[in-house]
């Protein structure tokens, strides 16, 4: 399919607009020009999807609660380790401004999409949009558990509207899910689409030396993740055995309909010297490989990201030298530096991401940790913050020396943590950005003993006030 002169024009105003941007305003530039396009034209998002899936693009779509950039980014640059053409929208920026924006700038000069991988990460919330559009060849969810309730409602609503979405297409999208996670792996139950299972064995995960048995259902184990007590089948109470502190261990099973999670296909083991392994019980292939970023909430990520790296007979050679040097993009999960000091920053936006990054933190081996909160609610980060309320901070406690929490609604953390169990005495409240980045490193500098590292976890918006301190 060609473009018209319509939509030729516009593409040349993206780029345009694209340019002022990056060399005037120093800003990335890929969403805005395509938000005052979509004003201009109502209807130019759904010309750029006929063209884009009239062509001999594979589209990949990844959605989830967490861990979506992280996996969409080890899929594209995987997919360019092996010398593909890949477009993509790797910053993150999920919404179809964001995904269109990436889709204008995969144009070349001669007006086609040049691209044979077209990889978008999709909030969850406009799933239904997105696939009806792009008509995706696989689809990746990550995980669903609840997160900003006054926008998407709770999260079942979220699992019915994406199957529903699924079912509305007039073909079957190969899917790839988690084995461990009980409303994600439900996407795939009772349809006919071909499914690839991916989650952890036994001794594969960081925690598992200090797991515990868990045993009987629900009431039985309060680390049962609280957003999948019912089954999402039929509505039963989920049984749940397998190994306490660690969701990614755990099993599940419904007596009354047999709903419960498949065993994995691509399966995460333990390896000498920090190396990970990922094997696949279907081909025996096995990569072994020594992950760039840490923590099992990202092994999952690798785990999905070879899923379907491995479905497009991306060489394995590719695949480990792609996972072993990746680096997360700024504005997620990364390390920086600030008076000298190394900085560990994550983005915390729901309580199931906040309780992975504190064990995170737990298994860094340090002793007591210095931590700056930077805690708000703007529109992007959820006017309802009670969520926080959701958080295990209980048993991490113990980790943490000084707090200082920075942001709009630091008095909320505030009263979260000492609620927690951390001594008033350890947290400070300081309402300007870089004075609180200052103070805790100020504090953390006069240690002498058990000086490690100082972390950062921070809302949404708050992630760009940061940027401009921490290099």
């Amino acid at each position: 399919m060609y473009l018209s002169f319509k939509e030729k024009f516009e593409i040349i105003i993206y780029f345009f607009l694209k340019f002022i941007l990056n060399k005037i305003f120093m800003r990335q530039g890929g969403v805005l020009p395509a938000h005052l396009l979509k004003i201009l034209d109502r209807n130019i998002f759904d010309d750029l999807s006929r063209d884009v899936t009239s062509g001999n693009t594979h589209i990949i779509i990844v959605t989830g609660t967490n861990g979506k950039t992280t996996a969409s980014n080890l899929i594209a640059e995987g997919l360019k380790a092996s010398g593909e053409t890949v477009c993509a929208n790797l910053n993150g920026a999920n919404m179809p401004n964001g995904i269109f924006g990436a889709i204008m700038g995969g144009y070349g000069l001669n007006f086609r999409f040049n691209s044979k991988f077209l990889v978008a990460e999709t909030d969850e919330k406009i799933f239904p949009y997105i696939v009806s559009r792009l008509k995706p060849e696989v689809i990746v969810v990550t995980n669903l558990y609840r997160d900003q309730l006054d926008r998407y409602g709770e999260v079942n609503t979220t699992v019915t509207e994406i199957k529903n979405a699924v079912k509305a297409l007039r073909y079957n999208p190969f899917f790839v899910l988690p084995s461990y996670e009980p409303l994600a792996s439900s996407i795939g139950y009772g349809l006919n689409n071909h499914a690839l299972y991916y989650g952890f064995i036994e001794n594969a995960s960081q925690e598992q030396a200090a797991a515990r048995p868990a045993k009987g259902a629900w009431n039985s184990s309060p680390l049962v993740p609280a957003d999948a007590m019912a089954c999402p089948n039929c509505g039963n109470i989920l049984e749940y055995t397998g190994s306490a502190g660690n969701i990614f261990l755990l099993k599940f099973r419904c007596g009354k309909c047999g709903f419960q999670n498949p065993s994995p296909r691509i399966s995460a083991g333990s390896a000498p010297g920090g190396y990970k392994t990922i094997s696949d019980g279907d081909t025996g292939k096995s990569l072994s490989f020594k992950p760039s970023v840490e923590g099992d909430y990202n092994m999952a990520n690798y785990l999905a990201a070879y899923a379907v790296l491995s479905k497009f007979n991306v060489p394995e050679a590719a695949i480990g030298n792609s996972f072993e040097n990746f680096r997360t993009r700024y504005g997620r999960s990364y390390k920086g530096s600030y008076r000298g000091m190394e900085i560990n920053v994550d983005l915390v936006k729901n309580p199931s991401g906040f309780d992975r990054v504190l064990e995170k933190i737990a298994g860094s081996g340090l002793k007591s940790v210095d931590a700056l909160f930077a805690f708000s609610d703007r529109d992007a980060d959820g006017r309802d913050v009670s969520w926080i309320w959701d958080v295990n901070f209980e048993p991490f406690v113990k980790i943490f020396g000084n707090i200082v929490i920075t942001g709009l609604r630091p008095f909320d953390m505030a009263v979260r943590l000492k609620t927690a169990g951390i001594g008033k005495e350890k947290i400070t409240v300081e309402h300007d950005m870089k004075k609180s980045l200052k103070y805790i490193a100020g504090i953390h500098e006069r240690k002498k003993e058990e000086r490690g590292n100082v972390f950062v976890l921070s809302t949404y918006t708050e992630l760009a006030n940061l940027r401009r301190y921490i290099s």
